[in-house]
């Protein structure tokens, strides 16, 4: 099975690329920068020169894929709206575009919660309300997520629905929480400098986190898996809070005396669905954490 990863130098394209060949999976990185990929190279993952923006780049690096990832986005607070729409939504269509383009009818395609319109200390299901098409003036979401990252990726999502059924794909679309490891230049980065200073606050409040490795565990599982064809999934941890993540990772690394701030509210999804049709499970807090300082280095 040879399966075409956007995105795959970044850090849960990488992840992904990873995941896919310890399952024996021929991987080909389609990315725009194939040099900042060496160290997949070592793993054995070949690369395509191709841009979001070039629907022909593309198709021609999906070309003898039997399955395409579709993971490559712009993150939160990395640009304007039309920067986000330009590179979620435009990009996510012309990736579907190319992958039929090259004969690919088989797309599982990243999203993410922060498409919910948050509430909280209640799981969120599938099925949950959206954020909507424009900023709110007020939203749980914003707390920890770029608004233009939301209506960016629920539009692209949508588009991505809406494509699969003009064109005959067959498509998965996997909703990861907050995502934490190794090669995590952002948040994971963020917790590490938080520890690092010689007291540091840290509050209660539930966090749903997933590590990177069991977002790229349920994509190898959706490819194999035909109840996941037309289903979208949640892939999320249990809310856990902040201020024991934080510890964990001052264990890990020492430094920061922590001061524990009650902030009685959590954020949780539902991952009932994952757990029947993909075999998800969130891998234990203090296994993930290890891994992530374990191979804390910028992506590329």
């Amino acid at each position: 099975m040879r399966v075409a990863v956007t995105g795959a130098t970044g850090f849960v394209g990488g992840h992904i690329a990873s995941a896919l060949r310890t399952a024996g999976v021929d991987v080909r990185g389609v990315v725009r920068r194939p040099d900042a990929g060496g160290w997949l190279v070592d793993a054995g993952v070949t690369f395509a020169r191709a841009d979001l923006a070039d629907v022909a780049g593309l198709a021609d690096a999906f070309a003898g894929a039997d399955a395409v990832v579709a993971n490559a986005a712009l993150g939160s607070y990395q640009g304007g709206l039309e920067d986000f729409v330009r590179t979620n939504v435009a990009g996510t269509e012309n990736t579907l575009r190319a992958a039929a383009a090259a004969g690919v009818r088989r797309v599982v395609y990243i999203s993410t919660v922060a498409l919910y319109d948050t509430v909280l200390r209640r799981p969120m299901t599938e099925d949950h309300p959206r954020y909507g098409p424009h900023r709110r003036r007020f939203s749980w979401t914003h707390l920890g997520t770029d608004w233009r990252y939301c209506v960016s990726k629920q539009a692209a999502e949508e588009r991505a629905w809406a494509l699969a059924a003009e064109l005959g794909l067959s498509l998965t679309a996997l909703r990861p929480g907050p995502i934490y490891g190794s090669r995590d230049p952002k948040w994971t980065a963020r917790l590490l400098r938080t520890v690092a200073r010689p007291v540091a606050f840290a509050p209660t409040v539930g966090i749903p986190a997933v590590h990177a490795g069991d977002v790229a565990s349920a994509v190898v599982a959706a490819l194999d898996a035909p109840a996941a064809v037309g289903r979208a999934y949640n892939i999320a941890g249990p809310p856990t809070p902040l201020a024991d993540i934080l510890a964990v990772l001052a264990r890990l690394r020492g430094g920061a005396r922590l001061l524990r701030v009650p902030v009685p509210v959590w954020v949780a999804y539902d991952t009932g669905a994952a757990r029947t049709d993909l075999g998800f499970t969130a891998r234990p807090l203090e296994e993930g954490l290890a891994e992530a300082v374990s191979g804390l280095v910028p992506s590329g």
